[in-house]
């Protein structure tokens, strides 16, 4: 048996604003793995008390949905599993960007990448386009379990790719006909 990760760290240039609303989403992403875990329905009126506690920022971002009953339902679409909401990724605002704004260091040792990217592009508007890389790495030497790749954010698409994608295409540009 082996072990794999997905590692990245980054800085994000974001605004006070901004940067207040990623470490509340972090938080709200922790109480929510940690607390709610398999939310049966009894418990909505739980979840309703936690995001009645939430910023207003937080509320225009990720507004309740109408058909949805659980109201961190938009909130949770950022996860490609939204039924473990965790980013598995730590946040250090620093303040010394500029006048102008602040940096967001985002790293993890098992994060989930897809999701920090979604975050990004719902909250980080002025640091867009962006862009950061992650690394899959195993505990075991095995064929196929290391690599990695990127992803570059726009306010309409997030682009990435994984290395094991990129050395497949290529493969297939200088050996036409070739299947991976």
């Amino acid at each position: 048996m082996a072990n794999n990760y997905v590692e990245t760290a980054f800085n994000v240039p974001v605004t006070p604003e901004e940067a207040s609303l990623l470490e509340e989403c972090f938080l709200v992403a922790e109480k929510l793995s940690g607390d709610f875990e398999g939310t049966p329905s009894g418990e909505m009126a739980a979840l309703a008390s936690l995001y009645a506690a939430c910023s207003d920022a937080f509320s225009k971002f990720f507004p309740k949905q109408d058909h949805e009953e659980d109201p961190f339902a938009s909130f949770l679409e950022l996860w490609p599993y939204p039924d473990i909401p965790s980013f598995d990724a730590d946040i250090t605002i620093d303040d010394n960007r500029d006048d102008t704004g602040r940096v967001a260091f985002i790293r993890g040792h098992e994060a989930d990448v897809e999701a920090l990217a979604s975050l990004i592009q719902k909250v980080c508007k002025s640091a867009l386009p962006f862009g950061f890389e992650w690394a899959s790495t195993c505990d075991k030497f095995r064929p196929g379990q290391h690599g990695g790749g990127y992803f570059v954010i726009t306010g309409t698409e997030i682009l990435g790719t994984s290395t094991r994608e990129m050395m497949d295409e290529t493969l297939r540009s200088v050996r036409p006909g070739l299947r991976t």
